[in-house]
């Protein structure tokens, strides 16, 4: 099951390797228990670096995921991606639920600080490509 830790700004989320289906649905149970409005919103990061894809079953509730937090007040979010398979099947989910226009992703690969780089985007607004 995905890693997840409440934080100061909202929400990290910690995914390795393929997520399938069981791990999907626990992630989706664990987050409807936890997830609540909270005043001025709140951020989600996505680490999705140990990831390699999704069953697309997984797919679907991960979409569901999304769509919890965004009806608990989820503001900007960052995804941190390294496989290219897991970064397109994220931005179809994201395409599909909504939230592209509050989320950046962070490629990994190309930025060792992207822990760095997805808080800004997070906490500050500022673009991911634009962090110092």
């Amino acid at each position: 099951m995905p890693q997840i830790n409440e934080t100061p700004f909202g929400y990290e989320i910690v995914f390795e390797s393929t997520v399938v289906r069981d791990t999907a649905r626990r992630m989706l149970e664990e987050l409807r228990r936890m997830v609540r409005p909270r005043d001025g919103g709140f951020t989600v990061l996505v680490d999705l670096r140990a990831t390699r894809g999704f069953t697309a079953e997984a797919q679907e509730l991960v979409k569901q995921t999304i769509l919890i937090c965004r009806e608990a007040g989820m503001g900007r979010n960052a995804v941190v991606i390294h496989s290219v398979i897991a970064g397109l099947q994220a931005r179809r989910m994201v395409k599909e639920t909504g939230i592209a226009p509050t989320l950046r992703y962070v490629d990994a690969a190309l930025h060792p600080d992207w822990h760095e780089r997805a808080l800004a985007w997070l906490i500050d607004g500022i673009e991911p490509d634009e962090a110092e």
